[in-house]
């Protein structure tokens, strides 16, 4: 299939289309799961072979769809497009809980537009679960997510935490936390409003691309802690964000903020 452009070098994606190939690529790293050897790389992070197979069969995807698209991936996968956008893929966000055998890993493709999240999905695999996002709304399993703040809090609220957070963060001041070893899965866990707000380390644009569009769509945004929006068109160079990055609306945000501040 040749690429289908959308305005001026943009490209149409739909929901169902973005996770038909997420899905493909977690059926493919479930076939490796539990039974991967990690290798590190020169960052010191984890790879495995899943990772760049799971890579390979994405970009294939991508390609064979749209065939001018720029993409950007954790493996090494770079390719300039045509247009003004750009598929950005993390095979296995979560390559450590990957690795320990445990489930919170998950899938990430997402599709900039002149630097920002317009489309993607975030997909866990082992709970078969697909956070979505297409042009402005949101979706988990097929249900449409409403605007942070619209509905009622959560019952028994939490803070997504980096795995080194407790060695550079006092954390007296917050309700609770939770750890679940994926960025991508922290931030779609606020936009879903079950987090009260993330707090998200070491993170790259292939991390942020896919839950950002979904984060983007019910209103939540990405500041650096040390202040100022992230601009996830600063990182297309596989830089990693200047600090830590906080994810949540801007009250969850501020009032996150306050809470560091001790």
């Amino acid at each position: 299939m040749t690429s289908r452009p959308d305005g001026a070098g943009s490209i149409a994606v739909s929901r169902a289309e973005l996770e038909e190939i997420a899905a493909r690529g977690g059926a493919l790293a479930l076939e490796h799961f539990r039974g991967a050897t990690p290798e590190r790389k020169p960052d010191r992070t984890l790879v495995t072979s899943a990772d760049r197979a799971v890579e390979a069969l994405i970009v294939g995807e991508l390609t064979a769809r749209w065939s001018g698209a720029g993409i950007v991936a954790e493996e090494g996968t770079d390719r300039k497009g045509r247009g003004a956008s750009c598929f950005v893929i993390d095979p296995i966000d979560g390559t450590a809980a990957f690795v320990a055998g445990l489930p919170t890993w998950c899938v990430c493709l997402g599709l900039m537009d002149a630097g920002s999240p317009r489309a993607g999905v975030v997909h866990l695999p082992c709970s078969r679960e697909f956070y979505t996002a297409v042009d402005g709304r949101a979706w988990w399993n097929g249900v449409a997510l409403g605007k942070l703040g619209d509905a009622a809090p959560p019952v028994d609220p939490f803070v997504a935490v980096h795995s080194k957070a407790h060695r550079q963060h006092p954390f007296q001041r917050l309700p609770k936390l939770r750890s679940l070893g994926s960025a991508a899965y922290h931030t779609v866990l606020v936009a879903r409003g079950v987090a009260r707000a993330a707090l998200l380390g070491d993170v790259r644009v292939w991390d942020l691309a896919a839950a950002g569009a979904v984060l983007a769509a019910v209103g939540g945004v990405f500041e650096l802690l040390a202040g100022g929006r992230l601009e996830l068109a600063t990182l297309l160079d596989g830089r990693r964000a200047p600090g830590d990055v906080l994810a949540g609306s801007p009250a969850a945000i501020a009032e996150l903020r306050t809470q560091l501040a001790g």
